[in-house]
């Protein structure tokens, strides 16, 4: 009796880490399929899927780095599959002396982010980047 419960407490251990534990993987496929600025251009809403045939995104983490905003998504709770806060839709926070967004991609550069946005000098518009 012992031992089936030790088994069934080690076997929920491991339940919870994978269901849980995925949700704080670093998506490295999302990529942005449309985008929408506020009215007083200090955000942009972006929204977002992913390339694989399997999960979810649950949030983003924005720092800033001079005139470079880096994004890096997060997968959904609950597996490979997930879909525990999954959501496609996130504000980014772009003060004025912000001029470019990257996303974080496997096939990013060397520091691993890929530029999708940028803003127009002439207009203060931000226009899609084609990879």
């Amino acid at each position: 009796m012992m031992k089936y419960h030790t088994v069934l407490a080690v076997l929920i251990v491991i339940a919870l880490v994978i269901v849980v534990g995925s949700g704080f993987d670093a998506r490295e496929d999302v990529f942005l399929g449309s985008f929408r600025e506020s009215g007083n251009g200090e955000a942009v809403t972006v929204e977002v899927g992913v390339a694989s045939s399997m999960g979810y995104v649950r949030s983003a983490s924005e720092k800033q780095e001079g005139d470079g905003l880096y994004v890096k998504f997060y997968s959904a709770f609950g597996g490979h599959n997930g879909t525990l806060g999954a959501r496609d839709s996130f504000e980014l926070s772009t003060p004025a002396d912000c001029r470019e967004i990257y996303f974080y991609c496997e096939n990013g550069h060397e520091d691993g982010y890929n530029l999708v946005l940028r803003r127009e000098d002439a207009s203060s518009d931000w226009e899609r980047v084609e990879p």
